[in-house]
């Protein structure tokens, strides 16, 4: 999969930018607050429709601007395909591929596919569930348009049972329609986390051949997945709505109380582990940082191996928080086969042989000057 184009109009910094990258290595340097990472992150929102570092597709628009527009030409399956966002100011937001609006979230995504490894990401280990369940929702998303809608309706059937619950405390719940959302939650729910097992065994093992290499065959890195109700990876979907639909039967009188659905995939979180340690607790920040880097090179394998093309890679000033031994196998590892685009302050990241292979612009206040 490769990148042919890019079109930007009014996107943070830059007025208007037309860009044919390298189908290899493209990098972006110069100093801070230039516009290097905005670049990166209108390719994740081309792929996307929605940004890495904000939940608010209004502080995408350019200073003063009152819309904004991203086109994109790739070659996928042999094939030329564009893409197209246009948003507005007001939130009107209008998506395209190939010329033809799509009304349908599930509709866009996978037509781009990308890996984003950020500063932010070395922090999977240490960061919070929900970075983690948003890193997994993700990666299954741009491979599986059927997960998409699993994970709109559920959170659909979710906001609806927390609003039931919550009207518990005011007299006005309806035991027979709790049960109706409960059946719902539990469908819905199942499906995805069989989705999750299924992915987290392909992932952890492409992780640990990773890690295996990094360390020079000393750890043995495992992820796991914790599930908030008894569940095991090896589970069918009616083995695991029996068991969903137990614990929360069990749970009915502490969820009134508290006025919210305490079990389900929203609850879960990934373990990882370094022979046989909890990184998170126990592991040094080499061993977490190790852990960030053998699972974003295992997205990008399991991408691969799930829709027969490499996806684009994007290394968000990444590598100035690598030392030279994980520099260098994170750029070995993808060289020649991924393109990738790599913003950085320095070009002394980067092997002199790399550099003679890549496509190098300097970025300086939203204008890109080829270097």
């Amino acid at each position: 999969m490769i990148l042919n184009s890019l079109s930007l109009l009014n996107f943070r910094n830059y007025h208007n930018l037309d860009f044919e990258p390298s189908s290899a290595i493209n990098i972006f340097f110069g100093f801070n607050a230039q516009g290097k990472t905005n670049l990166l992150e209108s390719i994740y929102y081309l792929a996307t429709t929605h940004s890495h570092r904000s939940n608010k597709d209004q502080e995408l628009l350019r200073w003063g601007s009152q819309y904004l527009h991203l086109k994109g030409c790739i070659f996928r399956n042999n094939r030329k395909l564009e893409l197209e966002i246009n948003f507005q100011e007001s939130g009107e937001k209008i998506i395209k591929v190939a010329g033809i609006k799509k009304t349908r979230l599930p509709d866009y995504l996978g037509s781009l596919s990308v890996v984003l490894f950020s500063p932010e990401d070395l922090k999977i280990v240490k960061g919070s569930p929900k970075e983690r369940r948003r890193l997994l929702d993700i990666e299954i998303s741009q491979i599986s348009t059927n997960y998409i809608n699993l994970l709109i309706q559920y959170q659909k059937t979710l906001g609806q049972r927390n609003n039931l619950l919550k009207s518990f405390k005011e007299k006005r719940l309806d035991i027979d329609q709790l049960e109706i959302w409960d059946s719902q939650l539990i469908k819905t729910g199942s499906k995805i986390l069989a989705k999750r097992f299924e992915i987290i065994k392909k992932l952890s093992s492409l992780a640990k051949i990773n890690h295996l290499k990094i360390s020079a065959g000393k750890e043995k890195l495992e992820i796991k997945y914790l599930s908030s109700f008894h569940v095991k990876p090896d589970f069918s979907v009616e083995e695991i709505e029996n068991s969903f639909n137990s614990r929360l039967k069990e749970l009915r009188r502490e969820e009134l109380n508290r006025g919210s659905t305490l079990i389900g995939p929203h609850r879960d979180d990934l373990v990882f582990y370094i022979n046989n340690i909890d990184v998170k607790l126990f592991g040094s920040q080499g061993q977490q940082r190790t852990t960030a880097l053998s699972i974003k090179l295992a997205e990008v394998d399991l991408m691969y191996g799930e829709i027969g093309e490499y996806p684009v890679l994007l290394l968000d000033d990444v590598l100035s928080e690598l030392d030279s031994l994980r520099r260098h196998y994170l750029l070995s590892a993808v060289r020649k086969k991924v393109q990738t685009f790599v913003t950085t302050t320095n070009l002394e990241f980067i092997d002199q042989e790399l550099l003679a292979e890549a496509k190098i612009f300097r970025i300086d206040e939203g204008e890109l000057i080829p270097h």
